[in-house]
Order: structure tokens, then C-alpha cells, then sequence
């Protein structure tokens, strides 16, 4: 069995004539939660399709669970939990019947846990889908994904609309499913604070490439963010490889660079500048400094 839940390779991507994903390669192995990150029109739910088989590539290949996306079986889609954003339910089912449809069409279902996630989200079984905040809703798709005690859980945005207390709930529980042997978790997420806390691995997307495909806190070991002051006037050009982005203003410079070392570390200090400070960055501050017009590749 291959230790990556998921493969991608060479995945290009055409609409109407406009190439939105062009040549992906990315892996996520056995026990991962991966944060798939991108702007919007970035592609990301487009990756999600295909892998779920509801869209087909222009060219390239996609596999779930040793299985290739176009030819997965009834048997293997009940090995997947699939969330997406707007969590679409059958709006006039009452709740009960939902769970009912449901459980009849599952080749598996988990009574037990089941039960408990219903109880944690207080959801009530006698009222209608339409009738629920958008917050239930939520935690009603969640509770039916998780009902069938899957191998993989695909996440499309699906904390969207989640108040705070909601959506903490709901990270909460993708971190004890992660715990549990054999749990892995593709998770797209805009609100990026939320990736940052659950995520073992980053990718994200931008100008249809995959520029970042790495561990969390690789990502964050190697992007540096650093305010430099020098004796006088801030030279032009540092001589600096993947530098993304870079502000003077008379003796300071603010610049972040990509992929930084030791090589790097001795450039910089061959100007003698008077002081160097690391600026902290989040996850947020890597993404918006990793999607400007000129991405840097960072994979590790």
C-alpha cells in the first residue's frame, strides 16, 4: 500500500481556454492533515473535484487510496468524508430523516460515534435543514461525514459562516481525528489562522503552480522577514536570491526572502549593516507575501 493517501502528477487544468492549474505535483501521505491554501479562482476546489472524480483533468493524474480518481468505487468513496463549503443538504428533510437516508445508503456507518457528534452539537432531530443556523448545518455535514469512520476527510472551506465557538469546535474535533491511527486530512481553508493551528503541511497555490509544498514549520524556518538598518543610505540591490518582497526608507530596509541560510546570512552581512532583526511572521503574512505577482517556489 502507498504510504500517500493522495498523489497529484502533472495535473493541468484548462477553462475555456484559460489554464488554472498547470503541472501540480503534490503528495500527502498517510496521517497528514494538509492546509491547501490559495486565493479565490486559485484552483483549489478545481484539485478537489478532480480528486473526487467530479471532474476530469485536462491532462495528468490523480489518486485516492491507491485508486485512480475517474475509477473509484462505491466501496472506496465510503472510505472518504467529503465537507465542503455551504454544506448543501437536502433543505425540507427534517434531521432525522437526513440521518435516516443517510445511514440506508452507507456501507458503513458508525453508530456510536455517530450518536455522540449529534449529541456534542445538540442537533435537533424533529426540526427541518432549512430551519437550521447556518453553524448546525455545519456540524450536521460534518457529524454525516464522520458517521462513516473514514480513512480521508476532504475539508473545502467547510468552517465558512462558523462563529468563533463553532468553528473552534469543529478544529477540535479534526485534531482528535487525526490522533486516531491512520486519519488523514486535505483541509482548504480561507480563514488561515485555522490551517495554522491544525496543519502538519502547507501547500499553496498561485499563478496555477503549487509554490509552496512543505512541513508548517519548515515553511516558517525558511521565510524570513527581517528589518535591517544600515550606517547610511540602504543599498539598492543586496545581491540576494528570492527576495519577495523589499521596502527602503533611507537606512532601513524591510525585505522577506525565500528559502533562507547560511549562504544567504553572510551576503547580507558582507553590507555591515548597523542591525538585523527578524520580524515574526504568521501563516497569513507567508501566504500574502508567497501569492504576490511573482511567486517563489519553497517545497521541501
Amino acid at each position: 500500500m502507498d504510504e500517500n493517501v493522495i498523489k497529484v502528477e502533472n495535473l493541468v487544468k484548462y477553462f475555456d481556454g484559460r489554464c488554472v492549474l498547470d503541472g501540480i505535483n503534490l503528495n500527502v501521505p498517510r496521517g497528514c492533515i494538509y492546509g491547501l491554501l490559495g486565493r479565490n479562482g486559485s484552483g483549489k476546489t478545481t484539485i478537489i473535484r478532480i480528486l473526487l472524480g467530479l471532474e476530469p483533468p485536462t491532462r495528468g493524474q490523480t489518486f485516492l487510496l491507491d485508486a485512480e480518481s475517474s475509477e473509484l468505487s462505491a466501496k472506496l468513496h465510503s472510505r472518504i468524508g467529503y465537507v465542503a463549503e455551504g454544506h448543501n443538504l437536502i433543505q425540507n428533510y427534517r434531521v432525522g430523516r437526513l440521518i435516516k437516508l443517510c445511514k440506508d445508503l452507507s456501507l458503513q456507518w458508525n453508530d456510536e460515534f455517530f450518536k455522540h457528534l449529534i449529541e456534542t452539537f445538540r442537533l435537533p432531530a424533529d426540526r427541518r435543514v432549512k430551519e437550521l443556523s447556518i453553524g448546525m448545518r455545519a456540524q450536521l455535514n460534518l457529524a454525516l461525514a464522520m458517521a462513516i469512520d473514514p480513512e480521508l476527510l476532504i475539508f473545502d472551506d467547510p468552517t465558512l459562516g462558523l462563529d468563533t465557538v463553532a468553528r473552534r469546535q469543529f478544529l477540535e474535533l479534526a485534531i482528535d481525528l487525526i490522533q486516531q491511527q491512520g486519519r488523514t486530512i486535505l483541509f482548504c481553508s480561507h480563514i488561515l489562522s485555522d490551517v495554522e493551528r491544525i496543519a502538519d503541511k502547507i501547500g499553496i497555490l498561485a499563478a496555477g503552480k503549487l509554490v509552496v509544498d512543505c512541513p508548517l514549520e519548515q515553511l516558517k524556518e525558511r521565510v524570513k522577514k527581517l528589518r535591517v538598518i544600515f550606517p547610511e543610505s540602504a543599498p539598492q540591490n543586496l545581491y540576494l536570491t528570492e527576495i519577495i518582497n523589499q521596502q527602503i526608507d533611507g537606512r532601513e530596509m524591510v525585505i522577506t526572502v525565500a528559502n533562507w541560510n547560511k549562504q544567504k546570512q553572510t551576503v547580507l552581512e558582507t553590507f555591515k549593516p548597523s542591525s538585523c532583526t527578524e520580524i515574526p511572521m504568521s501563516l497569513e503574512d507567508i501566504f500574502i507575501e508567497c501569492t504576490n505577482p511573482n511567486p517563489v517556489s519553497i517545497t521541501g
